[in-house]
């Protein structure tokens, strides 16, 4: 295959896997702070959602961007670990793991389970597979506000006894009454009950808080291993950067386990 003839020099491999990592890397940080707006309620959220799904085509142009990045990454550490145990096709009779921390050592175990996780994490909350029920969530939004109408029965009797305050208007088949005049009315996707929904089962919780420290622990070695690769290696600044790859896969880390956490307390969608 063209495309993976770059495997064939392993310098090329290591740019391959620190430019698709870097890549990578941005695109968590910004995911992470995208989901923080779960925090701020409702309609935040699922504004900057629909923002996100008003891309269209520029949206799966940045999700077919970042599954190429993230197979070509996956692909190059597996072949550099191929590569690297056929440098010793004998295996050393005593192994010292002094200068080997446990997150260079295992980051091709996590980067495969980090794979799966996200797997199941598309199928669960961005197509909607695994769980079609709670993705199955719409909301009204009138004159660009959400929450605001009040869904109600298409009943000749009930409307007769509605005050004169109230504005009625149909959207997708159901009528609803709302205390402003309808300039707008449409339905979206309410992703912020939707995530709620998802992570009120421990089980998906769990899965998700451990997926995301594993995440934690393959981010903290592989933006040190990134740096190195782009020569980003002296004893005056390499410490500043092990210290910061660290704080930044515990910030991430803080990040995305925050959203599930506060919807298990019921601190986020409690009255949901």
């Amino acid at each position: 295959m063209g495309l993976l003839s770059y495997l064939k020099s392993t310098i090329l491999s290591k740019w391959v896997m620190a430019i698709t990592g870097c890549i990578l890397v941005l695109f968590i940080c910004g995911h992470a702070v995208g989901n923080l707006q779960i925090l701020l309620g409702s309609d935040t959220y699922n504004t900057y959602a629909a923002f996100l799904q008003g891309l269209g085509e520029i949206l799966w142009i940045i999700r077919i961007g970042l599954f190429v990045c993230l197979v070509l990454h996956l692909i190059t550490s597996i072949r550099l670990k191929l590569l690297n145990n056929s440098a010793r096709p004998t295996a050393y009779q005593y192994k010292s793991f002094l200068k080997a921390k446990l997150t260079s050592r295992t980051m091709i175990w996590t980067g495969i389970m980090i794979f799966a996780f996200l797997t199941y994490h598309l199928l669960h909350f961005t197509a909607g597979v695994t769980n079609p029920v709670e993705y199955d969530q719409h909301e009204v939004v009138i004159n660009g506000k959400s929450g605001i109408a009040q869904e109600i029965p298409n009943d000749p009797r009930i409307l007769a006894q509605l005050p004169p305050t109230l504005q009625t208007t149909t959207v997708d088949g159901k009528l609803y009454a709302v205390q402003e005049e309808v300039k707008t009315a449409e339905t979206r996707h309410d992703v912020y009950k939707m995530v709620v929904l998802g992570f009120r089962n421990p089980i998906t919780s769990l899965v998700y808080i451990i997926g995301v420290i594993l995440l934690g622990f393959h981010l903290s070695h592989a933006i040190q291993s990134m740096f190195q690769t782009a020569g980003f290696n002296h004893p005056k600044y390499t410490p500043w950067i092990i210290q910061g790859s660290n704080a930044l896969a515990v910030i991430v880390v803080l990040c995305l386990i925050s959203i599930p956490i506060t919807i298990l307390t019921g601190l986020v969608g409690g009255t949901i």
